[in-house]
């Protein structure tokens, strides 16, 4: 484990016995692969295997992880977010679960969201961001913790800081889903230093946490359920689909309601 890997341990409060406890934790063997492969006789098999540590750092393409319903509702979310926001933006790249070849001597990990700008060739039909042919390496990786194998937490959380360190990745946010869920959420991450070294993000008086490549605040809501991003110079809320879509719901109906009203008071 490196010195950084320790002190973030430290940090976080992560015990002996907590680690031990991480240790004896299943769910169904962990986390599940799901993988075709193609049998003797030509044939496509679907396996479903434990995902190891090996397979979860270098995907095939096809490969896919049950992780459960929290991870699975909250990683779609956040790119969900971020690829609205950056929509007008064309030279910022929004990916979400797509293979990331970060370099030489690197794995090729398929992060759950990552940001771009300035890739040489966004093209809509990418399957694979090459960091060395598009010049640029991530300005923002987002990986949101299974809460399910303690194997896989580990590397995120210690295995990644280093690659995602080596490869240039500015900022590192990692989100902690709880165990058992619903619970509070965790988030807690890196910044790469003038010496292009991971050093911890401190948050702010209100728990926020910047994210300066992008202008972006991360926190948490009040109830410590659910991420919240805002853009840093104006406050303004990265909404979702769903968000914007309930937001239109409300208008409508209220404007509904105003129309009854009038007609109401137009007839009395």
């Amino acid at each position: 484990m490196t010195e950084l890997a320790r002190k973030t341990l430290s940090r976080e409060g992560r015990s002996a016995d907590r680690q031990s406890r991480e240790e004896e934790e299943t769910d169904f063997g962990g986390i599940l692969l799901e993988r075709w492969v193609e049998r003797p006789d030509g044939q496509m098999e679907q396996l479903l295997v434990p995902l190891t540590p090996e397979d979860y750092l270098n995907p095939r393409f096809g490969d896919k992880w049950l992780q459960g319903r929290p991870h699975s509702e909250v990683t779609p979310d956040l790119a969900d977010r971020l690829r609205r926001w950056f929509k007008p933006r064309r030279e910022v790249l929004v990916l979400n679960d797509v293979r990331h070849k970060l370099g030489p001597g690197l794995p090729n990990p398929s992060p759950d969201v990552s940001v771009i700008v300035g890739a040489r060739n966004p093209a809509l039909d990418l399957r694979t961001y090459d960091v060395v042919k598009q010049g640029v390496a991530p300005a923002l990786i987002i990986e949101v913790i299974s809460p399910i194998d303690a194997r896989i937490r580990r590397v995120d959380e210690e295995d990644k800081v280093r690659h995602y360190q080596r490869a240039g990745v500015r900022e590192y946010l990692l989100v902690r889903i709880p165990r058992p869920f619903p619970g509070p959420f965790e988030i807690f991450g890196y910044r790469l230093d003038a010496a292009r070294t991971y050093q911890p993000l401190v948050p702010d008086e209100a728990g926020r946490l910047l994210c300066e490549a992008l202008g972006l605040w991360f926190s948490l809501s009040p109830e410590r359920d659910r991420l919240v991003i805002e853009d840093a110079a104006t406050g303004e809320l990265l909404r979702s689909s769903q968000q914007e879509e309930e937001e239109r719901k409300r208008a409508e109906d209220e404007i509904v309601r105003l129309r009854a009203e009038l007609e109401r008071l137009r007839k009395a």
